[in-house]
């Protein structure tokens, strides 16, 4: 059974997500400001309720939930960074989907796979993005600027990866405490950014993106090992598994922990969610550097 004391777990005050900007989070906004990276829904991907029990054992049984594709966590303590930090985990989840390689065990405190480096797995900076959503650092990101950015010139990989891959740009991945998966570093707007950092950012970005109209078809992407960005209650988070049995839905939460919404929670704040379907590809898995 899963503690009682890691489900429906929201801050006292907003860590990223404050109501003012939540409320700019709608799926026609998130529609526009993604272009022509937005996409419908996918009808395939729909699951009929009466099927998501099968659907969740078929995952647990082949590990194939989009938590399974996380090799690591994020930390972003004590800052307001958590739309970029679970816009991250939506993104790297995406791209391991793609490469082909499962972490059977999702992301682990303090753990680091040997499959990362062997199958080119990179790990992406919530703050290359936030520092552009937010110049004040502090305050917080709507998914609305979040997405608008990343889908307009990409993300930067963070100093650390799973091996050197060759990255002719890269900045650390928080203002915060950060993990041994995570660099850690002061705050660095834009303007500090390396010389040229816009080529290296082009080269990982999302490709499609839809937005969830009902907390059914939310979950149905979940299913389909997707994982689903949200923000509710001062945090945004990203929804990566559904445990049918005990109906509360699993995240890697920027704290370096994994924890739940419930069925309620759910139901209540999918609007202004969002999945990323695809990402820029590389023309070499294993040599994520090179040429997109």
């Amino acid at each position: 059974m899963i503690d009682p004391k890691l489900i429906d777990v929201f801050p006292d005050e907003h860590d990223g997500y404050p109501d003012h900007l939540a409320a700019e989070d709608t799926v026609d906004v998130l529609r526009d400001v993604c272009g022509a990276a937005t996409r419908d829904f996918p009808e395939a991907l729909w699951i009929e309720p009466r099927d998501w029990a099968d659907a969740a054992r078929d995952n647990d049984k082949h590990n194939s939930w989009g938590l399974n594709y996380l090799d690591r966590f994020t930390n972003q303590n004590p800052t307001h960074e958590c739309t970029c930090h679970s816009f991250s985990r939506c993104f790297e989840s995406t791209w391991n989907q793609q490469a082909g390689v499962i972490f059977p065990d999702g992301p682990k405190k303090d753990f680091r796979y040997e499959e990362s480096s062997k199958y080119g797995s990179v790990w992406v900076s919530p703050l290359s993005v936030y520092a552009e959503a937010n110049p004040r650092q502090w305050g917080g990101a709507n998914v609305r600027q979040v997405m608008e950015i990343a889908c307009r010139r990409g993300i930067l990989p963070e100093t650390i990866q799973p091996r050197d891959y060759g990255f002719e740009h890269a900045i650390h991945g928080t203002a915060g405490k950060g993990n041994s998966n995570q660099a850690s570093g002061g705050w660095l707007p834009v303007s500090r950014f390396p010389t040229g950092w816009e080529k290296t950012a082009a080269k990982l970005k999302p490709e499609q993106v839809c937005f969830p109209e009902s907390w059914e078809q939310a979950v149905c992407l979940v299913l389909n090992r997707k994982l689903v960005g949200v923000g509710r209650n001062g945090h945004a988070v990203p929804w990566a598994k559904w445990d049918h049995a005990q109906q509360v839905m699993a995240y890697p939460d920027s704290y370096n922990v994994t924890r739940y919404d419930s069925k309620r929670t759910v139901q209540s704040a999918w609007q202004g969610s969002f999945a990323i379907l695809s990402v820029t590809a590389p023309d070499d898995w294993s040599n994520p550097a090179g040429a997109a």
